[in-house]
């Protein structure tokens, strides 16, 4: 997921660009730009879960009487 948003995010990035050059403005760009942001953002957090997750895991103390 997170390469992903980055290839969407460079889209809409090189986009913006071809769009400024051309004096036009189309939002589309803006919206590759927002969902690449939001994939990357959103792929971030589920590592630091799973990071989070496994120390968890790793460190839990034994209850064994």
């Amino acid at each position: 997921m997170k390469v992903l948003g980055w290839i969407l995010l460079l889209l809409g990035v090189f986009g913006l660009i071809g769009l400024l050059m051309s004096g036009q403005f189309h939002a589309g760009s803006l919206i590759w730009i927002a969902i690449g942001g939001y994939l990357i953002s959103r792929a971030n957090k589920k590592e630091e879960e799973e990071k989070k997750k496994n120390e968890w895991l790793n460190n839990k103390p034994d209850i064994e009487k």
